[in-house]
């Protein structure tokens, strides 16, 4: 991970976080200042107006926001960079980060930077362990799309340890917030309504439903676990019967 994303945690860990600093932080890194420029005008920000400069995206985001997205940009670099048996991790991970996007703009719940970085993050252990282990990439295309917690179940017998496990500890690394690597870690939970804190609770929920929508191309949103966390997701994060028929079309490319 680039040296300006834990200096730019730092920064903003401080009492008084100065704001120009943090500008000047993420200036130093040219391409990382295109990309998070380039995102920040996409769609998936809603910008109403273009932001040309890091020093406008602070003080338009605020420093907590821009630094989820740095963050991500740069994990982004790194899934980019991917070859050979994390390849077909990473491509999912970029199907699931464009669902993420659909589903942030139609509810409020969830800040667009968290639903970015979320879906950057979730699955980077599944990266990890796709160099790490021989035939991994099979199994994870086998499991992930229809039954994620027998996944868990398959990498705990391998490598005693999963990659939600994986993924909170570099969460933690990294200075994420306390709610995203929670997120992070829950978001193959059996049982969503357990989760207490309501902003963890919503950001696994959009996870949910950004996975069943990216599974619908592959067609294994049938799969009864697939159904079970997509019903329970769409009541937490109460998307009405029009979104949702809308989010379809945008992942299948048809009319619902």
């Amino acid at each position: 991970m680039p040296d300006v994303v834990f200096a730019l945690r730092d920064e903003f860990a401080r009492d008084e976080p100065d704001l120009r600093r943090a500008g000047d932080l993420i200036g130093q890194d040219p391409a990382l200042t295109g990309q998070v420029l380039k995102t920040i005008n996409s769609p998936f920000f809603y910008c109403p107006t273009k932001i040309s400069s890091v020093q406008r995206a602070v003080s338009m985001m605020g420093l907590a926001r821009l630094a989820n997205l740095v963050t991500a940009e740069a994990l982004k670099r790194i899934l980019d960079a991917g070859k050979g048996p994390s390849r077909v991790v990473s491509e999912a991970i970029m199907e699931q980060l464009r669902m993420a996007s659909a589903v942030a703009g139609v509810v409020k719940s969830v800040a667009p930077d968290e639903a970015y970085l979320l879906a950057m993050m979730q699955d980077v252990g599944c990266l990890i362990f796709a160099e790490l282990v021989d035939g991994y990439g099979s199994e994870w295309l086998l499991r992930a799309p229809t039954a994620p917690r027998a996944l868990l179940e398959y990498e705990r017998g391998v490598l005693g340890v999963d990659h939600v496990t994986v993924g909170f500890l570099l969460a933690g690394n990294w200075r994420l917030p306390d709610h995203l690597a929670l997120a992070i870690y829950h978001h193959h939970v059996a049982d969503l309504v357990a989760i207490e804190d309501p902003a963890t609770r919503a950001l696994i929920a959009l996870s949910r439903l950004s996975t069943y929508l990216a599974s619908i191309s592959d067609g294994a949103q049938d799969a009864p676990e697939m159904q079970d966390d997509c019903e329970s997701a769409r009541d937490e994060l109460a998307v009405a019967e029009d979104d949702w028929a809308r989010l379809c079309e945008l992942a299948t490319g048809q009319p619902k």
